[in-house]
Parts: C-alpha cells; sequence; structure tokens
C-alpha cells in the first residue's frame, strides 16, 4: 500500500507542497529556447490590469533570467503581491508561531502518535539526510511540522536555496525600486491551514515524504519544473490531479491546501481589479490551475484572461 501511494497520488502531494507553501524549482538551463508561453497571466477589467505569475518559491542561480513576460508584467505594475512577505516577518515570531501552533503539549510526542514503522522510517530518512540536529527534537512537533521539515531538508539537499526563489528576486527588486508590497494571506493564516489538516491527514503526508527515495523526488521534480517553464497548462493539471481520483483523502488536502484559499484569494483579487493601480500577484503554480484555480475563477466572474 504505501508503495502504490508513493508512485500515483501520493506524487499529488509532493508536487502541490512544491507549488503552494514551501516549493522548490528544479536546476534549468538558462540558454534553451525561450517557450511559446510561461506561467504567466494577464486578468483585465474596465478599470486596470492585474497579472498573475504561478510561482515556485526555492531555486537555483540558473532559475533566472527569467522570461521578458514575466520581467515585463512586474515592470508595469505599481504593486507586487505576494502570499506571504516573508522578509517582513522577523525570523523570532516565525519560529514563535510555529512551536506555538506545531508542539505537541507537555508529556506528549511524536513517537507515541504515528505507527512504529513509519517512526523508524522516519529516523532512517533524517540519517539519510544527515539531520543530525533534527533527530534530537524531531519528537516534540506534530506530523505536519516533521513532513515540511523533511522536504525542505530534501531541497537543500538537492542543492535549492530560497534566495533565489521568484517571491525572493522580486521582492527584492520591489524594495529597490520603490513598490508597494501587499500579501494575500500571512504566515500565521498557512501555519493554520497546516495545523488544521485532520491528523489522519497528516499521517498520510509525512508517510509520503519518508517513503519517497531522494532520487524519486529528484524526478519528480525536474519533471514538474520542465512543465511549468514551457507553461503547459494541461500537463501540469495532470501531473498535480491526475492521480487524486480513486483517493479520498488526498482530495481533501487538495481542498483545504488549494481550494478552499484560492476562494478567499479570489476575493481580493476582485478588489485590486476595481482599483486602477496594475498589481503584479505571484502566488504559488497550483493556485492558479483546475476547476478552482483563480485563472478559472476569474474567468467565471466575468474578467478577460489571457496567458502569456
Amino acid at each position: 500500500m504505501i508503495l502504490k501511494k508513493v508512485t500515483t497520488a501520493a506524487v499529488f502531494t509532493i508536487l502541490v507542497f512544491t507549488l503552494i507553501l514551501s516549493a522548490s524549482c528544479p536546476s534549468t538551463d538558462s540558454s534553451t529556447d525561450s517557450p511559446s508561453k510561461s506561467f504567466l497571466w494577464e486578468v483585465t477589467s474596465d478599470n486596470t490590469t492585474v497579472y498573475l505569475l504561478g510561482s515556485v518559491h526555492i531555486g537555483k542561480a540558473d532559475l533566472y533570467p527569467l522570461s521578458p513576460a514575466i520581467e515585463d508584467a512586474y515592470d508595469d505594475s505599481q504593486y507586487v503581491v505576494v502570499e506571504v512577505d516573508v522578509g517582513s516577518a522577523g525570523l523570532f515570531d516565525s519560529v514563535e508561531l510555529l512551536m506555538e501552533k506545531g508542539m505537541y503539549p507537555p508529556g506528549d510526542n511524536l513517537q507515541s502518535n504515528i505507527p512504529a514503522d513509519l517512526y523508524s522510517r522516519l529516523i532512517n530518512k533524517l540519517e539519510e539526510l544527515e539531520a543530525g540536529l533534527f533527530l534530537s527534537m524531531i519528537d516534540a512537533f506534530e506530523p505536519w511540522v516533521v513532513y515540511t521539515m523533511i522536504v525542505d531538508l530534501e531541497y537543500l539537499e538537492l542543492g535549492y536555496g530560497a534566495e533565489y526563489g521568484i517571491e525572493t528576486y522580486f521582492l527584492n527588486k520591489a524594495a529597490e525600486d520603490g513598490k508597494g508590497v501587499l500579501e494575500l494571506e500571512s504566515m500565521e493564516f498557512q501555519l493554520d491551514v497546516l495545523d488544521s489538516l485532520p491528523y489522519d491527514l497528516q499521517i498520510l503526508l509525512l508517510e509520503d515524504t519518508v517513503y519517497n527515495p531522494l532520487v524519486e523526488f529528484e524526478e519528480q521534480i525536474e519533471s514538474m519544473f520542465e512543465v511549468w517553464r514551457a507553461g503547459d497548462v494541461t500537463e501540469m493539471e495532470q501531473m498535480v490531479f491526475g492521480g487524486v481520483e480513486g483517493y479520498p483523502q488526498y482530495q481533501l488536502i487538495n481542498e483545504a491546501l488549494i481550494d478552499e484559499r484560492n476562494f478567499l484569494m479570489v476575493e481580493k483579487l476582485e478588489g485590486y481589479l476595481e482599483d486602477d493601480e496594475v498589481y503584479f500577484v505571484i502566488v504559488g503554480a497550483a493556485h492558479l490551475i483546475g476547476e478552482n484555480g483563480l485563472v478559472n475563477l476569474l474567468i467565471e466572474a466575468g474578467y478577460e484572461v489571457e496567458q502569456h
């Protein structure tokens, strides 16, 4: 059963995390020909334009340069909008929030709350990643926190860093250029989304991560990024959502991590579209695709939407 999950529907959790919360993008050859499309959409109303960029949040230096269409959209905008402005949140406050929401109360721990074979495999996984520091603290945290730790450790093992993420890149540019920066969500909100996942779903996420070999993780991320760079929405939807059918638990994760957040995000986007300023909005790419993706929701609301 574990093997089946890792090779089918479990890929959904890997890609969704990559594309919405603490994502990564693999190495690319910036000398290749530019694709005809990118993960960028222009949304127009009677008043203004909002650009939507489907993002990957962690990368390598050779992610850049980005396509001219993306850079032009940024140049055309007065505001940069991100899910969370990580630069405005102090490290101490972020750690304090994580400890408040993701730690077990005194007397309880991770080992007592997950299957013994999963805990054993988790320890092996951390040893494989040479994450000795985490071995001494892992018991204090709930499964969703441990899940995010492992994914981040795997990105680091493969050579990716937040300093090359698309949000970081454009937030730095916005600071240099004097553009306004807005948030669609907050760090506390995103932590609450994960913390509110039912416990069985948190364990499912953890299983998918610890039983997925690093080499397969790397292949999955590389395939995802090739599709992202080509702006291939159909293939991205297949990669992210195609294996979910027949797996109700994964559909629940989809609803919690993507759909419910999209319904809140689109309200803010419609507010921007009533303004007379131009907004450059950066969200995880998984938020833009699918029936309940922001692109489709805005089309259904009557806005003109064009992919560049």
